[in-house]
């Protein structure tokens, strides 16, 4: 992975980190519920250019 697709994951874990303690704090599930999608999407984004990258060595 370069540098960028590196932050791209560090930011993810504490956007998750975030909404986890905000959840925690006001017992509403659902702000953590809600940011596993939009997670899960930019790291699958960040991993399949990975990926490609490799498949087109």
């Amino acid at each position: 992975m370069n540098k960028h697709q590196k932050r791209t994951v560090y930011i993810s874990i504490i956007a998750l980190a975030f909404f986890l303690v905000l959840s925690l704090l006001t017992q509403q599930w659902g702000f953590f519920l809600w940011s596993l999608l939009p997670v899960f999407i930019v790291l699958m984004t960040t991993f399949s250019t990975t990926i490609d990258k490799r498949n087109k060595r």
